[in-house]
């Protein structure tokens, strides 16, 4: 073959696998449109404009039986037809046209009417709710019917315009109104009368709820969509948004359909920072008053026109901070942006899997397993222990209003544990949840005695532990956390030979405030905790010991950037105070304590037990390497004193200290490993753990 023909056929070739999205006239093939000035467009009338309003006077034509929701068609007095929507999508669809449409995407021309007269009106298969008087149809999304030849529909995953900003830009704008219905039949294509073609979307019917499967998911509910978790993920480069489609896990058995649903969520992975910079732009562009009329115009009642208009502008508040070129702390952007913590970040506030503030502190940190539904865990149990870890099952969103969870633990010294909850992440309100949990704990615990001057020889002690626990708990604000508690908790301990038997009811209420941010860098911001509780004895036969105190608790970490986000100073001071009642006892194994790499480093754990303690601790952090806004590698000296008190006397010459320091390695928010060593009076301690520490 000569080589000027093989110069013409390759440049042929790339001429037509090359996608073109011009915005003007004559390309190929377009998905976005120049708007031209974003602030005069009319979002009252969106795409049609006034002048291509439906008239006053229909005639029906046909039931549709296509798609989920009631349709049927019909022709104005002008000869116009229109294609009539009715139920849940109706309204959400015009207002997600409206706003799409602006930023310059191809949606359907939709009117929203509340009321209308269709003459010649059949009963309907579906839908005929919405149909009184016989002729009277409510609540309808009026789509105007253009015939277009060679009409077609386009895949989220192979289309001309795929790593396009354009493109990228639609993928942000289904995040923006939650749609969860990203199914090619819903993506439309169109010949123009130039050779063209158009692409746009077709139906948005599934927007402005919350994502999720079939049990969790919602269209047009401003409740949900307020309370939906905007972002999953920032890294320098790309934005991951927070899309569930993955269906419930029992239905694994339509494999077509699973794979289907499954794979929408990656739509919303992955989209690149300086296109979420390019459609933000856009939408920054939009007046308040613009988008309450696109909302507005979608019949929407005042409140949820003002609730939604709200939320939107919180969200391109978000999308403005993740996209700045600063790009400071683009994960943090999301609660601050808003003014309240919604509920998915309320659940997310320390990990997916568990977070709890009473009756004791923990979070145990989780990693995903390919399905929302199981996690691996890491940590589970108090110190001295070893590594900690299982695994949790969990019916993640596919129940209603509640979250099923399993947890089995194990750790390297032999310590077991099984937890059954029930956590509801809004109980009348987005801001109020509740859990519920029985909780199962064997392990094997040192100790030293009672008082603080006792002798450096450890005796082991089994426990084993049955507990229910209940907490309901409310955010009072961004960064203010308060509940109450109760808990029962049976309790059987063997030392030297001798069984020690427990049954407690205690409760109590808790307040927690927390700008704790580790989301680029060292951890910076601060942390204060108080709570209070009474304990009893339940079922106490007679001449069995009676346990019975109040107790009280406080605690306030403090973490400083020195200089730079490379550098910080840590500093924590905690309280923990029991008083028995009169003629009560507390139980030896639920005195307060110290010791350990938690509670007193350069000591033994739990070496130290007596009623009441009292903790100082300080770190000085420098990042030795950074490997991206959240992993890196940290070097830090630290400093801890503290003693415990009670039937020995609060005194100076009780205090114990240590001074130590070592390495760790931050891999995400949640989970790092730290190696440290710590020097105190009696020995040098070396404590290896998989957590943040402080």
């Amino acid at each position: 073959m000569r080589a000027d023909h093989l110069i013409v056929l390759t440049l042929a070739a790339l001429s037509l696998t090359m996608p073109s999205f011009a915005q003007g006239s004559g390309a190929a093939a377009a998905i976005w449109h120049d708007r031209g000035d974003t602030t005069t467009l009319d979002l009252s009338t969106g795409p049609g404009g006034a002048a291509r309003e439906p008239g006053t006077v229909f005639r029906f034509i046909k039931e549709s039986q296509s798609g989920t929701s009631p349709k049927f068609d019909v022709e104005d007095e002008r000869g116009t037809a229109w294609k009539v929507k009715l139920g849940e999508e109706a309204r959400a669809e015009t207002a997600a046209a409206r706003l799409i449409w602006a930023v310059g995407y191809d949606v359907d021309e939709d009117y929203y009417r509340a009321s209308m007269h269709v003459t010649g009106m059949a009963r309907l298969a579906r839908g005929q709710q919405y149909v009184s008087n016989g002729n009277t149809v409510t609540g309808a999304r009026l789509e105007r019917d253009v015939p277009s030849e060679g009409a077609g529909t386009w895949s989220w995953y192979t289309n001309p315009f795929v790593g396009t900003r354009e493109f990228n830009g639609l993928r942000v704008m289904m995040a923006l109104v939650n749609n969860w219905d990203l199914k090619e039949v819903n993506n439309g294509t169109s010949g123009t009368s130039d050779g063209g073609r158009l692409y746009g979307i077709t139906d948005l019917g599934a927007t402005f709820g919350r994502t999720g499967n079939t049990f969790g998911r919602s269209k047009g509910v401003l409740k949900d969509y307020a309370g939906a978790r905007f972002i999953e993920k920032v890294t320098p480069t790309y934005v991951d948004f927070r899309m569930n489609s993955r269906p419930f896990f029992l239905t694994i058995f339509n494999v077509r359909n699973y794979r289907m649903r499954t794979r929408m969520e990656s739509v919303a992975k992955r989209v690149p920072i300086a296109d979420v910079r390019w459609i933000c732009d856009r939408l920054g562009a939009l007046s308040r008053s613009q988008i309450s009329d696109a909302f507005r115009a979608a019949g929407f009642s005042p409140d949820d026109v003002e609730g939604y208009t709200t939320v939107v502008e919180q969200r391109v508040a978000i999308l403005k901070a993740v996209g700045s070129p600063q790009g400071a702390a683009p994960q943090t952007a999301a609660p601050e942006a808003s003014g309240r913590m919604t509920a998915g970040e309320a659940a997310d506030r320390c990990v997916t899997s568990t977070c709890r503030q009473v009756p004791v502190r923990e979070t145990l940190t989780a990693i995903t397993l390919g399905t929302p539904y199981a996690h691996a865990i890491f940590g589970g149990f108090e110190q001295g222990t070893g590594i900690g870890g299982g695994v949790q099952v969990t019916s993640a969103r596919a129940i209603p209003a509640v979250e099923l969870r399993a947890t089995a633990l194990a750790s390297t010294h032999r310590a077991g544990r099984l937890d059954l909850e029930a956590y509801v992440p809004s109980l009348g309100g987005n801001r109020t949840h509740a859990d519920a949990w029985l909780s199962y704990l064997q392990r094997d615990t040192e100790y030293y005695g009672t008082g603080a001057r006792t002798a450096d020889r450890v005796t082991e002690y089994s426990i084993e532990r049955r507990s229910y626990q209940g907490s309901v708990y409310r955010d009072l604000s961004e960064h203010t956390q308060g509940g109450v508690y109760a808990q029962v908790m049976h309790a059987r301990s063997e030392l030297a030979g001798q069984t020690t038997v427990s049954n407690v009811l205690s409760y109590g209420g808790f307040l927690d405030y927390d700008t704790r941010d580790n989301s680029v860098g060292l951890t910076r911001g601060v942390n204060l905790i108080g709570r209070v509780a009474s304990a009893d004895s339940l079922n106490r036969r007679d001449g069995a010991t009676r346990y019975g105190w109040i107790e009280s608790e406080f605690e306030a970490r403090s973490y400083v950037p020195l200089g730079s986000a490379r550098t910080s100073f840590l500093a924590r001071a905690r309280g923990l105070f029991k008083t028995p009642r009169s003629g009560s006892e507390i139980p030896y194994y639920e005195l307060s304590w110290l010791g350990g790499r938690q509670f007193l480093r350069g000591f033994h754990s739990y070496r130290f037990r007596d009623h009441n303690m009292m903790l100082l601790s300080s770190e000085l952090q420098q990042t030795m390497l950074a490997m991206t806004a959240v992993r890196g590698v940290d070097a830090f000296a630290s400093a801890d004193a503290g003693q415990v008190w009670g039937r020995d006397a609060f005194t100076p010459r009780h205090w114990r200290s240590g001074f130590g320091g070592g390495l760790q390695y931050r891999h995400s928010r949640s989970l790092a490993a730290r190696l440290e060593a710590s020097h105190g009076v009696e020995r040098t301690e070396i404590y290896a753990s998989l957590s943040r520490g402080f």
